[in-house]
């Protein structure tokens, strides 16, 4: 597979994630409760196949719109960030990202999962230990990163959405014919 495009990332624009995103602070009680995963960024709670341990009072729960991005706090250095693809809320532990006009969240659901931007969320993080160290917005918003123009972004977070689909597709089919094979197997080895 090739890249359909080559961007000279040496015109890309130093600024500050400040520059690019601005906190989503609104509070709401109402809406779908969301998670924010490593493997599967934003996602709805009741898609999760764990016990639902949430607060009974969501009156402090942030809320989330299409297009912003959310993060754990305590894991951002891990890869726990996404695009909410749907409006919702999310426990205050987690930082809501708005995107400014001039800004793909798709690219950046992208970006921020890069080796080098998680091991830079890393240095960032503050806390004792790894178990507590948090990345809150004041922080994150003075890492300077480099960013291309919004033609760019959007080409290039496309791109990469446009695999994750083709690969979600494949998997799809990898589970039916794996469904097929084990029936087959089974059938075909009666006693």
């Amino acid at each position: 597979m090739f890249l359909p495009f080559i961007f000279n990332t040496i015109t890309w624009e130093q600024r500050k994630l400040g520059e690019c995103f601005n906190e989503r602070t609104e509070r709401s009680s109402i809406g779908e409760l969301i998670s924010v995963t490593m493997n599967s960024g934003v996602i709805k709670a009741s898609d999760l196949d764990r016990k639902d341990n949430s607060s009974k009072d969501k009156s402090n729960y942030k809320k989330v719109e299409i297009g912003d991005i959310a993060y754990n706090s305590m894991r951002m250095w891990q890869g726990s960030s996404g695009e909410s693809t749907f409006r919702g809320i999310l426990s205050p532990a987690y930082t809501v990202l708005i995107p400014n006009k001039d800004i793909s969240s798709t690219f950046f659901s992208y970006y921020f999962k890069l080796e080098r931007m998680l091991e830079i969320f890393k240095v960032n993080s503050q806390g004792l230990t790894s178990d507590t160290w948090n990345l809150k917005y004041p922080t994150i918003a003075k890492i300077v990163v480099s960013v291309p123009t919004l033609k760019e972004q959007i080409q290039i977070g496309n791109f990469f959405k446009q695999l994750d689909d083709t690969i979600a597709l494949h998997q799809k089919e990898l589970a039916k014919y794996q469904q097929i094979k084990a029936a087959c197997l089974e059938k075909m080895f009666v006693e």
